[in-house]
């Protein structure tokens, strides 16, 4: 599973079974900490999610952005949670300079014009983390 977090909202992707493709799954609206980790955590459940990847936007230094930073935190404080109620689920971070851009153009591509295109741009860190992978 993929996260791209936002201030409002974290759009979400998966992979199939095997790990080979990365497909947008949804939007959540962000609410409190613990709300959203509970709607983060059904997800995982629901879905048998093994790993989690967090998408965190990196400056053109390769450093991490002031937004990345609390992305950072989020993660953290995700990890904390999962772990408190019993799961080990590997977190990762990964650089997500573009990936609202890029989403844009696939969306475009489709002849989709959506606005929030959180779901999108998680699928593609989803997409360049998988194949990273490899």
């Amino acid at each position: 599973m993929a996260l791209d977090v936002g201030f409002k909202r974290i759009g979400v992707a998966l992979s199939d079974p095997l790990k080979l493709t990365a497909s947008p799954y949804r939007i959540l609206y962000r609410k409190s900490n613990r709300e959203t980790f509970e709607e983060l955590l059904k997800i995982v459940l629901d879905k048998g999610v093994e790993e989690i990847v967090v998408g965190i936007p990196i400056n053109a230094q390769g450093e991490k952005t002031k937004i990345g930073q609390k992305i950072e935190k989020f993660t953290a404080k995700l990890q904390s949670f999962l772990r408190e109620r019993g799961y080990q689920i590997p977190i990762y971070t990964h650089d997500e300079s573009f990936s609202t851009q890029e989403a844009r153009e696939v969306a475009r591509s489709l002849g989709k014009e959506k606005e929030e295109l959180d779901d999108y741009a998680a699928a593609l860190i989803l997409k360049e983390w998988l194949e990273l992978k490899r």
